[in-house]
């Protein structure tokens, strides 16, 4: 197996030297930074990375045979190297930013291609290792680096998530909890109401009644008095501010009372400020946002300025079974300051439905469901 070094300014272009003169059977050996030199302020940072192709029949017996020592520890190495390279094509198609970001704290790279794969923005991802790597220690061998960074990073997370148990028995008023779920169309808004009533219900033993002011949706009433009537709950329509009041005032008796919405585009602000109008009564309401995370991170971004009118109280997050990408979810908390209450993760009701922590909630991010 013949070695070769090749040396370029970044990853990237390293590999694309290496296919060009060894073609695209070559094996990666290695990588190594090689920082500029004090003495020359104009050298630019550089990367080395070598590579080999096998020779012929007998390259699995000479590689055996020069490891002499430990192939274990070799291969475990290579694995290493391997996924460091993996990590770095991961980030290729990204801004300059990035790639600063690379050149500055290369023991970023695992950290930053991991945030980026489970869907956190580029934006957030470099402000998340920048804080972190500002708490590290810069004498520290390469691998503590490594490990302190994942180590803050985390911690940053942990610090950027809110959670809240909003729907709870802690009601020492006269009134039941008025709760009414916004968002946009297809969010599944009406499937989780179902599973929450059912989990107040049967699990917090409370009180729970249903209200549906959906009259666009065909269907939509019907839907929910489906649940309703299973699980032995009392369920009405009210398609007026006159209606809902009546309806309210019919629900006194009960601990938590959920109202089901119409579904808009975030882009129709009439249809969002009639909605608006017609829960404003003499009942505190408090509002829940509820987002899909399947949407993309602009369009929900977008559903959230919009839906800002009701000044929501938590997030819902909806539909995490359906990508692998939930670090979504880390770039709205962030960008809009509120607690996430309740994560559904199926069509199941009522098993599908999550009230987190924010340990619970930050694995969810990070792709880690189990």
């Amino acid at each position: 197996m013949n070695r070769k070094i090749f040396r370029a300014e970044n990853i990237q272009q390293a590999i694309a030297n290496i296919k060009e003169e060894l073609g695209s059977d070559a094996m990666i050996l290695g990588t190594r930074k090689i920082s500029k030199k004090p003495l020359g302020p104009y050298a630019k940072t550089m990367f080395e990375v070598e590579a080999a192709v096998p020779q012929g029949k007998d390259a699995k017996p000479s590689l055996k045979l020069n490891l002499n020592s430990n192939q274990d520890d070799w291969v475990e190495s290579l694995k290493e190297d391997i996924a460091d390279i993996k990590d770095m094509i991961s980030i290729a198609g990204f801004g300059n930013g990035m790639h600063n970001m690379v050149c500055n704290h290369f023991e970023s790279v695992g950290v930053l291609a991991s945030l980026l794969r489970v869907g956190v923005s580029e934006k957030l991802a470099s402000a998340l290792i920048q804080k972190a790597s500002g708490l590290m220690d810069e004498t520290a061998d390469q691998g503590s680096k490594i490990k302190s960074l994942k180590k803050y990073v985390m911690h940053q997370c942990l610090n950027q998530i809110a959670t809240k148990d909003f729907f709870n028995r802690d009601n020492n008023s006269n009134v039941p909890h008025v709760a009414a779920f916004v968002g946009p169309t297809g969010v599944g808004k009406t499937t989780t109401i179902a599973k929450l009533a059912a989990m107040l219900s049967f699990q917090r033993k409370m009180k729970v009644g249903l209200i549906s002011i959906d009259n666009y949706r065909v269907g939509a009433f019907e839907q929910l008095k489906a649940y309703a009537s299973i699980m032995g709950l009392l369920c009405v329509p009210a398609f007026s501010s006159q209606d809902l009041s009546c309806a309210l005032d019919r629900m006194k008796s009960m601990d938590m009372v959920l109202i089901d919405t119409a579904g808009h585009s975030h882009f129709d602000k009439p249809k969002l400020d009639e909605i608006l109008q017609l829960i404003k009564t003499d009942f505190r309401i408090s509002a829940h946002l509820v987002l899909s995370v399947t949407s993309e991170s602009i369009i929900m971004k977008d559903a959230a300025s919009a839906f800002s009118v009701f000044n929501p109280d938590t997030i819902v997050f909806t539909k995490i079974d359906e990508t692998k990408r939930c670090g979504k979810i880390l770039d709205q908390i962030s960008d809009f300051n509120l607690p996430v209450s309740l994560i559904a993760n199926g069509q199941r009701v009522p098993e599908d439905l999550i009230v987190p922590d924010k340990r619970q909630l930050l694995k969810i991010i990070l792709g880690k469901r189990r």
